[in-house]
């Protein structure tokens, strides 16, 4: 029987053009060892057979509701999902993952126990060869943040946080007067994590791997450059100005995080040889802005640092290599 105490989870699925993984996805969800949830399908505009399929599992299970909208992207679905959320606990999970049975009856006691506002687990990246990668960032058995300031030093500092919006629980009244920013299709889940977290009093992280998420061996460079990418770069700057005039002391940090989506900007240009002079301009006088920190601070990768220099000294010279080595491996 169920115990009357429990909370009603909410959990939302933003759904768009994944018929061949919605089944496993949905019922990973249904089969939930924690009974007292309903189920949101938001339907962004499916051309394929997903629509049908979530019209099946709302016709089939009366704590599964479906809504069909126009094709806005990820986070208008995630804004509508929250907004029509009975529950007082919210979960997002993509539609091309799935969750392990005894996800949110893990995370519903870690808050309940810990008195947090937002539980984390662990995740591992499914690939398409059956590759498996555990995302394990820390030992201990679970950390928490009592501050803003904590979780921005985890997210950019450590990485304990991962900026995706799934593979955690949250409570619903974090997400009052957010902006899901749902003009940007890139980034734009960093940005609505980094708002709720910021509403959060404490946050738990803890290192069991309850979530499966599916990687279809593309990202963001990879995909190549549209305009996404120059909307996507500029919400980045604007939230990181934010960040640091906040928190200087984790300036280097934020800087070493924000540089790899820079990289992947620029690369993204070289895949399908799409070239925005404006893009780049920005890119070279941000980079050559903050050189000294990039070279002599920022953790990360000596490959990605030369990089960086000479994007800022000559982005036509990075180009030109990144170009042949594509054409040459395919990466």
């Amino acid at each position: 029987m169920m115990n009357e105490n429990t909370e009603l989870i909410s959990v939302i699925i933003p759904v768009y053009n994944v018929e061949k993984y919605l089944d496993q996805c949905v019922k990973s969800v249904l089969d939930q060892s924690y009974r007292n949830l309903e189920i949101i399908l938001v339907d962004d505009g499916s051309i394929d057979k997903s629509g049908e399929i979530c019209d099946h599992y709302a016709e089939s299970y009366k704590n599964v509701k479906v809504m069909h909208n126009n094709n806005q992207g990820p986070a208008a679905s995630r804004r509508c999902g929250v907004e029509n959320a009975k529950g007082s606990l919210v979960m997002f999970v993509d539609a091309d993952d799935w969750i392990e049975k005894n996800i949110l009856d893990v995370l519903s006691k870690e808050m309940k126990n810990s008195s947090a506002d937002v539980v984390l687990c662990n995740f591992a990246d499914i690939y398409n060869n059956g590759k498996i990668m555990k995302y394990e960032p820390f030992q201990e058995k679970a950390i928490e943040c009592n501050s803003f300031a904590q979780s921005v030093h985890e997210i950019h500092g450590t990485r304990s946080i991962s900026t995706g919006p799934w593979a955690k629980l949250y409570k619903k009244m974090l997400f009052k007067n957010v902006d899901f920013r749902e003009h940007v299709t890139i980034g734009e889940d960093y940005t609505m994590l980094l708002q709720v977290l910021k509403n959060a009093s404490k946050v738990r992280m803890i290192k069991d791997v309850l979530y499966n998420r599916r990687l279809h061996g593309g990202n963001i460079s990879r995909s190549g450059y549209t305009m996404r990418h120059r909307l996507a770069l500029d919400n980045y700057f604007m939230v990181r100005e934010g960040l640091i005039a906040s928190f200087p002391e984790y300036q280097t940090e934020i800087l070493g995080y924000h540089i790899e989506y820079e990289m992947a900007v620029i690369t993204a240009m070289c895949r399908n040889r799409v070239f925005d002079s404006e893009v780049i301009k920005k890119l070279k006088d941000d980079l050559k802005r903050h050189m000294g920190t990039v070279v002599w601070k920022c953790k990360i990768p000596i490959y990605m640092k030369v990089c960086a220099i000479m994007i800022a000294y000559s982005p036509s010279l990075f180009i030109a290599i990144f170009t042949v080595i594509h054409l040459l491996t395919g990466r």
